[in-house]
C-alpha cells in the first residue's frame, strides 16, 4: 500500500489506526495484513447543495443531447444522489429543478439510436464493433469499427475510428448509424489518442479556418462564433481578432463572414473564399 500511493509505512499504519479509531470494523496485525469484517459497506456519500445542482445540471444536458439509454442510466445515478442528501437538501433540489432547462438546437435532427453504451464498452474492451452507416449522399455501407472515442461538436456527436473498409481513421456521425453491434474480434492495433485524430473525417470532416475581425464583432457574435467551431482567438497588433475555427460546414462559416463583410476577412483557406465568390455571384444586383 505505502508502495502504491507513494507514502511511508508509518503512513499507513497511522490512517489504519485513524479508521480503527473512527468505528470502521478493521481486523488484522501490523506485519500480517489488515481486513474489513465481511459485510461492512461505507455509509452513503454526502453532497453539498453546490455539488447537488451541479449534478442537476449535468441530468438536464444529458437528457437533451444524449441518447435514451445514457440518459436513462445518469438518471437512475441522479436518484441515488437524491436518496443520499439530507431531507433540506432535497427539498432545495427539487425547488430549483424548474430553474433549469437545456433545448436542443433545430440542427439537431431526429434523437440519437442507443449507441453511446456499447460503442464506449467496446472501447474499454477492445472489441471490434460493426455498423450500417448512412453518408450525406444517404449511401448505406457496413462498416467494421475500432472505435476510439466519441466526440460532441454542436450540434452532433461524432464517433472516432479505425475504418477496416478505408484503411484509415474516419469520424463519423452518431444520428447516421443505424445499428451496431460488438462482432467479438479484438482490436488490431494500438490506437492513438483521440485528441489526436480530431479532424479525421471523410465529407464531414473539420477543417481549420483563420478570420480577421472587429473585437466588436468577435464580442457581438461570440455565442454564434463558438457553434460555428471556434476554438482559438488573439488580439492582433491592430487590435483586430484573430480567430481559429474547426469548422464541418465551410459554407455556414462562408455565409457568417459574408454578412459581416465590411468587418471580417479571410485567412484561410482558399475554399471559403471562393465559396464566398460563388454566392456574390449568384447575386442579381
Amino acid at each position: 500500500m505505502a508502495e502504491r500511493f507513494s507514502v511511508s509505512q508509518r503512513t499507513i499504519y497511522r490512517d489504519i489506526r485513524t479508521l480503527s479509531e473512527a468505528g470502521v470494523p478493521i481486523c488484522g496485525n501490523s506485519g500480517v495484513g489488515y481486513s474489513l469484517v465481511e459485510g461492512y459497506r461505507l455509509p452513503s456519500l454526502m453532497f453539498t447543495k453546490e455539488e447537488a445542482i451541479a449534478f442537476l445540471t449535468a441530468e438536464k444536458i444529458i437528457e437533451q443531447l444524449t441518447d435514451t439509454q445514457n440518459s436513462n442510466y445518469f438518471r437512475q445515478g441522479m436518484d441515488k444522489i437524491r436518496a443520499a442528501l439530507r431531507a433540506v437538501d432535497k427539498k432545495y433540489l427539487h425547488d430549483m429543478d424548474n430553474t433549469i432547462a437545456v433545448y436542443k438546437s433545430r440542427n439537431a435532427g431526429e434523437s440519437l439510436p442507443n449507441l453511446m453504451q456499447v460503442i464506449l464498452s467496446s472501447i474499454n474492451d477492445k472489441q471490434i464493433v460493426e455498423i450500417d452507416y448512412t453518408n450525406a449522399d444517404d449511401n448505406t455501407s457496413k462498416r467494421a469499427l475500432e472505435a476510439v472515442g466519441i466526440t460532441y461538436s454542436h450540434p452532433r456527436w461524432y464517433l472516432s475510428a479505425w475504418c477496416h473498409l478505408r484503411e484509415e481513421y474516419r469520424m463519423f456521425r452518431l444520428d447516421r448509424i443505424r445499428n451496431i453491434k460488438t462482432i467479438g474480434d479484438e482490436h488490431t492495433k494500438v490506437h492513438p489518442p483521440l485528441e489526436s485524430l480530431l479532424g479525421c473525417d471523410d465529407p464531414q470532416c473539420l477543417t481549420e479556418v483563420i478570420l480577421h475581425t472587429s473585437k466588436e464583432v468577435a464580442r457581438h457574435y461570440a455565442d454564434r462564433c463558438y457553434f460555428m467551431g471556434l476554438t482559438h482567438e488573439k488580439e492582433l497588433a491592430d487590435r483586430r481578432v484573430e480567430q481559429t475555427y474547426m469548422a464541418y460546414s465551410l459554407e455556414s462559416l462562408a455565409r457568417w463572414v459574408l454578412a459581416n463583410a465590411d468587418t471580417t476577412t479571410v485567412v484561410k483557406p482558399t475554399e471559403v473564399k471562393n465559396i464566398i465568390k460563388q454566392i456574390i455571384q449568384k447575386l442579381d444586383l
